[in-house]
């Protein structure tokens, strides 16, 4: 009798303790579904403030999820669409490093996640960004000191021959007066204007050398909201090859060089432009 008694106890006892195991197992499941969720709830929440360009928002968003989730996922998506959201062309506080930094973190701590190949092909694609910015940045030097060597020769020019030249220009000299006032003003329409007036002339004696040579700059100039590096080489190649005998000449061999190698480069940073916008376009349709 006493034995059954014991059996019925310990039979209660393993009750009791199974009915507390599957109560804390159902809170601890409780819990993490409310946390699952938590997560989801950012992470939508950052990918819509980023299709709305409220990038700082959405990496407030995307920061909270790393602070609930560190070092398991879905901290991986977070620190992805960080590093989306730095690289973004119309983020004002884009930064290709932070950017950099991020997918690698993708990469180093979730190897086997399925943004690990998009991080892989972000990563080349902003190196090479960057990399191809800093040639930018140092062409743009270069053609500034080309044109500081312009500027240096025409000044010179003028000291050596000065009554020789205007006589020369005739009726011209007003165009070109106007047109290198207008340039210095930051008005390139002006300067486009007055150069356009001398080569729309027939007198054999305008100086067409040097108002195509004058368009050729006006359309490389980075402060030029009309920036065309396509025009400004056809212009620079228009003088060498109509006027192969024109002291500007060489100095427009040197421009074609140059620019070609920059029409190159932005070819390149608008085709990673696109490639931004065709990634955001698809998140968009994905979270609608």
């Amino acid at each position: 009798m006493g034995r059954e008694r014991i059996r019925a106890w310990k039979y209660v006892y393993f009750c009791v303790a199974s009915l507390i195991f599957l109560s804390l197992l159902s809170c601890a499941v409780i819990q993490e579904r409310r946390e699952n969720k938590e997560l989801r709830s950012y992470l939508q929440r950052g990918q819509k403030l980023l299709a709305q360009r409220n990038y700082d928002a959405a990496l407030e968003a995307y920061q909270k999820v790393l602070s609930l989730s560190p070092h398991k996922p879905p901290e991986d998506e977070a620190l992805f669409n960080m590093g989306s959201a730095y690289a973004h062309f119309g983020n004002p506080k884009k930064d290709y490093k932070k950017s950099i930094d991020l997918f690698l973190r993708v990469l180093n701590d979730y190897p086997e996640s399925h943004l690990s190949m998009q991080a892989r092909i972000w990563v080349g694609v902003l190196l090479e960004s960057t990399e191809s910015i800093k040639k930018v940045e140092r062409l743009k030097e270069t053609i500034k000191n080309l044109e500081k060597v312009n500027q240096t020769l025409k000044e010179s020019e003028k000291l050596k021959q000065p009554e020789a030249r205007w006589e020369e220009y005739g009726e011209f000299r007003e165009h070109i007066l106007r047109g290198q006032k207008f340039l210095a003003q930051g008005n390139y329409e002006g300067a486009i204007s007055e150069n356009k007036k001398i080569l729309s002339s027939s007198d054999s004696r305008s100086p067409k050398d040097e108002a195509l040579f004058n368009l050729g700059l006006i359309f490389a100039h980075f402060g030029n909201p009309q920036q065309d590096l396509e025009k400004s080489i056809e212009f620079f190649k228009t003088v060498i090859k109509n006027n192969p005998k024109s002291s500007l000449a060489e100095q427009a061999k040197i421009w074609v060089e140059i620019l070609q190698e920059n029409a190159g480069l932005n070819h390149l940073l608008q085709k990673l432009k696109q490639v931004d916008i065709e990634i955001e376009e698809m998140k968009r349709k994905k979270t609608q």
